[in-house]
């Protein structure tokens, strides 16, 4: 709940105390749910999501992961979402970070949907592996763990990775505006 409450743009003071010690102002993020701060992001690139076609990838990524959610044990949903997901968000983004702080004309505000998720998505990823704790403790739960983990974490990794290159590569490419599609499933 906590992270879903996050996702809407909904933060406690301590949160707000943490971030601006990073250089984000409230201002920029309070109420303000998280895919409206990745239009923000595309719009200033100049990136039409809804004029851009979804990526292969991304499809299938999202197609798999919202099934290993419904259809899977606890420990499976937990192994994507948790292990596979929440805990590699800092390692995906945190390059991102670097190569739009290279860019021009883009004003931290307009920026602040990456920074936000390498600031405050540690403590989801503590919870969540603190959930995986329970679950680990019989054979079935970290078979279920393990498998979801890995279905859930290759297709991301590669994706970030040729996401980084567009936007270091072409500031303008329509292929930028595919990465947007990761965090609508979010």
């Amino acid at each position: 709940m906590e992270n879903l409450t996050e996702e809407s743009g909904v933060y406690d003071d301590g949160e707000f105390a943490v971030l601006a010690a990073q250089g984000i102002e409230r201002e920029w993020i309070d109420g303000i749910p998280h895919p409206l701060l990745f239009e923000r992001f595309s719009d200033a690139l100049g990136v039409d999501l809804e004029l851009t076609a979804e990526h292969d990838q991304v499809v299938c990524w999202r197609e798999l992961f919202l099934q290993i959610l419904a259809f899977g044990s606890p420990a499976e949903a937990v192994g994507a979402f948790g292990l596979g997901t929440e805990n590699i968000v800092r390692v995906i983004y945190e390059p991102l970070v670097a190569a739009i702080n290279h860019l021009q004309g883009l004003s931290p505000r307009d920026t602040v949907f990456f920074l936000l998720h390498t600031t405050v998505d540690d403590h989801h990823q503590a919870t969540l592996q603190a959930i995986s704790t329970d679950f680990a403790q019989s054979q079935s739960g970290r078979l279920g763990l393990r498998r979801d983990m890995l279905k859930s974490t290759g297709t991301p990794t590669s994706l970030s990775l040729w996401c980084w290159r567009a936007l270091v590569t072409s500031r303008s490419s329509d292929d930028i505006g595919y990465s947007g599609h990761l965090h609508r499933l979010n």
